[in-house]
């Protein structure tokens, strides 16, 4: 379906009242967002990186310009507007490389935060943590029995714990570097959560490649290993924008992260979402406030995601107890304009492996009327499963009810996905995820519109609305 056709299809289908209305009650549908404008502000960003080295990351004048615009425009909509600055650390890249024995060079991902390599690399020999799942992961001493680590690049899988532990657990065991093969889809890309207790260097790769390692262990052959990347203290900010109007009370926070990697300019990653976000945001400044029934609205865009969702943690970690308790749920965005795209809603019944737990009660409430919105626009959404690379994290762990919308990334499309939205089975949802290819001419404007009608219509119901009005409908 061309975009064309998507926004045809929304003013047939929006004209109806939204199913996610309490019994008796007519819920007022929003108009489609401008996709115009939102291509408007994602060609500033675009600009904004490009006369900046190239990104828009955290700590940069590149991510200084971009709050600068977002603030510009919501302050002249009216609303209160703040600056919420940070120190972290920031970290780039500088090179990443696996060359096996007979020259083949497939991809690995340093962890962020991650000790480097010496310079000109490691030359060693791998070594795969055999036995059963739980001694693949190598998450505790014992998994190392028997195993000759000393000096040697460890393989372990992903799961079981943090790449801290990993990381931890192989160093005791003597290896000279850890690589984590995925068990999924697509390369693995980690944080480590405390860069002061690391003491070797630790990557990602796919599950494929995990295999050629093992291989290459197996027949006792040298690898070439380069990780190294450059890593200090900034500091950077969150903008948080607050409706004028609106029982402070009963507040509904939505948030995008603003910041790109170091890596490329960040367009889809987060750029789209950023600019669905603001263009909400302007729209609702139009007549909220105005009926009693109007809850206070809060829009946050956070800085630093990409060197560990530190920004929604810093705003969340800032609420007093009395904040916390009249924030009645959070909205997250992410990716949403992914070219290969899915329609993910945040899966309520998940647990999410960083704070393991489950989203907060009435959190299925918001799923659902996420799935509903896709629903009024001809679409079939699925649950997204919470994996902790997301914004929505500080506030599943503070107990938040919350939801959220995801196109996908490095992960690769299902056939049985692509039979259900399109595009290409067994190819990335966004093929650029933190490459410098991640630009305006790269991302699915079809997709943005269906994302972002979907966050409209239940961001205009939550604004008017508080959680479990909509049950006897649903009921």
């Amino acid at each position: 379906m061309t975009a064309g056709a998507v926004g045809v299809l929304f003013l047939a289908q929006l004209a109806i009242s939204s199913s996610s209305a309490a019994a008796g009650e007519s819920e007022v549908t929003p108009p489609p967002l401008s996709q115009d404008r939102i291509e408007k502000h994602l060609t500033r960003f675009e600009r904004i990186a490009d006369a900046h080295g190239g990104d828009r990351a955290s700590g940069t004048q590149g991510y200084a310009e971009s709050v600068d615009y977002t603030e510009k425009l919501l302050k002249n909509a009216g609303y209160s507007t703040r600056r919420q600055k940070f120190p972290f650390r920031y970290t780039r890249t500088l090179e990443e490389k696996l060359v096996l024995r007979d020259g083949a060079t497939p991809g690995v991902v340093v962890s962020g935060y991650s000790p480097s390599t010496p310079r000109g690399g490691l030359a060693a020999r791998p070594v795969a943590v055999g036995g059963d799942t739980e001694r693949r992961q190598g998450c505790r001493a014992g998994a190392y029995d028997g195993v000759p680590a000393g000096g040697r690049i460890a393989l372990v899988d992903a799961g079981g714990c943090s790449m801290d532990d990993k990381q931890r657990v192989a160093a005791d065991a003597g290896a000279a570097a850890v690589l984590v093969a995925n068990t999924g889809p697509g390369e693995l890309h980690t944080w480590l959560a405390d860069p002061d207790a690391a003491r070797i260097p630790i990557g990602g790769v796919t599950q494929e490649t995990g295999r050629l390692l093992a291989a290459e262990a197996r027949a006792g052959r040298t690898v070439q290993l380069t990780l190294r990347s450059l890593t200090e203290r900034r500091t950077t900010e969150n903008l948080i924008a607050v409706s004028p109007r609106g029982n402070p009370e009963h507040t509904v926070v939505s948030g995008a992260h603003l910041d790109s990697v170091p890596e490329g300019p960040g367009i889809n990653d987060n750029g789209v979402a950023a600019a669905v976000l603001l263009e909400s945001a302007l729209a609702a400044a139009k007549d909220h406030g105005t009926r009693p029934e109007d809850n206070r609205l809060v829009f946050g865009f956070w800085g630093a995601e990409e060197f560990g969702l530190l920004g929604s943690q810093h705003y969340v970690d800032s609420l007093s107890p009395e904040e916390r308790e009249r924030t009645g749920l959070y909205l997250n965005l992410e990716m949403i304009g992914s070219p290969n795209y899915g329609l993910f809603t945040l899966d309520s019944r998940a647990t999410d492996p960083v704070t393991g737990q489950r989203p907060a009660p009435g959190s299925d409430e918001i799923e659902r009327e996420l799935t509903d919105a896709f629903a009024a626009q001809g679409r079939t959404s699925l649950p997204g499963p919470a994996d902790g690379r997301s914004d929505y994290v500080a506030f599943l762990g503070a107990g938040i009810p919350t939801g959220g919308l995801y196109g996908g990334s490095f992960e690769a499309k299902t056939p049985e996905q692509a039979a259900l939205w399109g595009g290409t089975a067994g190819r990335p949802y966004d093929p650029c995820y933190h490459l410098t290819c991640d630009r305006t001419a790269q991302y699915s404007r079809e997709a943005a519109t269906l994302h972002g009608q979907a966050f409209q219509t239940v961001l205009t119901h939550y604004s008017r609305h508080r959680l479990g009005e909509a049950a006897a409908h649903h009921g």
